[in-house]
């Protein structure tokens, strides 16, 4: 399972979410927070989300359909993908899902944020948000 607690040197980012985006968001948290570890953190981002339109969030932030190039943490490599629903997840065209234990962490974040957690094998994990785009 995958463990947000393990941000014990740093606070948890602020999590923006638009309120078209935290209903769907909510609901596939709650439909597979049972059966996807990427679930549960979903449905805990969302617990603490802060639900703004698009303009009243600080800057940009990541969102369904968002361009994102972020660095992985426990590598340093750096990807830059589009963070979308399941149904439309492709690895081959750098769509991932919202679902992904990498979507999930990514969602509502904005540049320069930091999102670290525990994968199920208990490795540390996390990542940076270097841009995100529309």
């Amino acid at each position: 399972m995958l463990n947000t607690q393990t941000q014990t040197t740093q606070a948890l980012p602020a999590i923006y979410v638009t309120e078209a985006d935290f209903e769907v968001l909510s609901n596939l948290a709650e439909a597979t927070a049972d059966r996807a570890p990427a679930g549960r953190v979903l449905a805990d981002e969302m617990a603490r989300a802060v639900i703004v339109e698009p303009g009243e969030a600080p800057q940009a932030f990541v969102r369904i359909g968002s361009r994102v190039q972020f660095q992985d943490l426990s590598n340093d490599q750096v990807r830059d993908v589009r963070i979308s629903l399941p149904r439309d997840a492709s690895i081959d065209d750098n769509r991932i899902s919202v679902l992904s234990p990498v979507g999930a962490a990514l969602i509502g974040l904005t540049a320069g944020e930091a999102f670290h957690w525990t994968d199920p094998e208990g490795r540390a994990r996390g990542v940076r948000v270097l841009a995100v785009r529309d």
